[in-house]
């Protein structure tokens, strides 16, 4: 699978909360495609639904044959309770079909399950879904997710792309993940390129970077992160990675990473 850009702008994080204003989003959206991204990643789980708004509201003006669009399924969030899990055929659904009222499109190119187990990848959920592709709710199957759910849906064969971690400090096992998957053909988009330690503790100098400071006392110590440039450059270096995502508030570090490509 060929994607329609080696950089991706995931809409993600502070975007789903009232610490960004709705058009600044958009506006960084816009900006993003005017700088060669086109492919664009959100969630249901991010703010209740709120990225996936603010996304379709950036896109509605672009033409949709110049973006590749991407969702997730199985996690969502509500207010002060947290993220639910739910991965039946019928939570499944009503998620996918949620999440295009959102995005103001009538299919998605790729749904990515968002953590499936092994054990929540039925037959069933697995049949339900190839009904929804075939209806032209979404275009490729996706598996999002860190640790041994990737290996589980790497070996159904249902799956055509994967969402993972992809940093220089991967356990050789992480490694062999990614291989594994390149070899059974599925696309890699690459997250949390720069790894998986906190950043350096900064004060917050506008209301987006509450969002980053409260993540940063939340992290554990991880195993090691470079800048953001040597992620994304690192990852796009490897051949099992199609895409990197990458997010940001700013404008100037948006373009920064979109020249990156």
């Amino acid at each position: 699978m060929t994607l329609l850009s080696r950089i991706g702008f995931g809409v993600s994080g502070p975007h789903g909360t009232p610490l960004v204003a709705r058009a600044r989003t958009g506006n960084l959206v816009r900006k993003a495609y005017e700088a060669g991204v086109r492919v664009f990643d959100t969630a249901p789980a991010y703010g209740a639904g709120e990225a996936e708004r603010r996304l379709g509201e950036g896109l509605k003006q672009l033409p949709r044959d110049e973006v590749f669009i991407s969702t997730k399924a199985g996690l969502s969030s509500h207010g002060l309770a947290g993220r639910q899990r739910g991965f039946s055929q019928d939570q499944i659904e009503q998620s996918l079909r949620d999440s295009l009222t959102r995005l103001q499109v009538e299919g998605v190119d790729a749904l990515f399950l968002h953590g499936a187990g092994a054990e929540e990848l039925t037959p069933a959920l697995l049949e339900r879904l190839e009904a929804l592709k075939g209806a032209g709710a979404f275009k490729y199957l996706g598996a999002a997710g860190r640790g041994a759910e990737l290996s589980a849906a790497i070996e159904t064969g249902a799956f055509q792309m994967l969402m993972a971690p992809v940093h220089p400090f991967l356990s050789s096992d992480e490694d062999q993940r990614l291989l594994d998957a390149a070899k059974a053909g599925l696309t890699v988009i690459a997250i949390e390129t720069s790894g998986d330690a906190p950043t350096k503790l900064q004060l917050p100098r506008r209301p987006a970077d509450l969002y980053r400071l409260a993540k940063q006392l939340r992290s554990g110590p991880g195993r090691g992160r470079v800048s953001v440039e040597d992620g994304l450059q690192a990852a796009l270096h490897r051949e099992e990675v199609g895409c990197a995502l990458m997010t940001t508030t700013r404008t100037r570090h948006l373009l920064a990473n979109a020249s990156l490509a």
